[in-house]
């Protein structure tokens, strides 16, 4: 099985978070604790859902006028949470 990867990308004031998933499992941790950090800290990014295969996919969560930078502590929250050890750059 391979693990959740996440690509970060930042620019001025727009920041986002692709976070590629490969499992059913993988999809509803992600779901699950994105939706936890949004009741938690308060933030309303931008969804997208990419399908890529039957339980594989991207989920991307994009600031587009992060002036305040909360996307930062809510990225990290994120990846902690799901245990993501290495984060690309995009």
């Amino acid at each position: 099985m391979s693990c959740i990867k996440a690509y970060h990308e930042m620019e001025e004031r727009y920041a986002r978070l692709v976070i590629e998933y490969f499992t059913l499992e993988q999809k509803e941790a992600i779901f699950h604790t994105t939706n936890e950090m949004i009741a938690k800290l308060k933030v309303y990014p931008s969804q997208t859902i990419s399908p890529k295969g039957e339980f594989q996919g991207e989920f991307c969560l994009e600031f587009a006028d992060d002036y305040d930078k909360i996307s930062e502590d809510f990225f990290e929250s994120i990846i902690k949470k799901l245990d993501i050890n290495r984060c690309e750059i995009g």
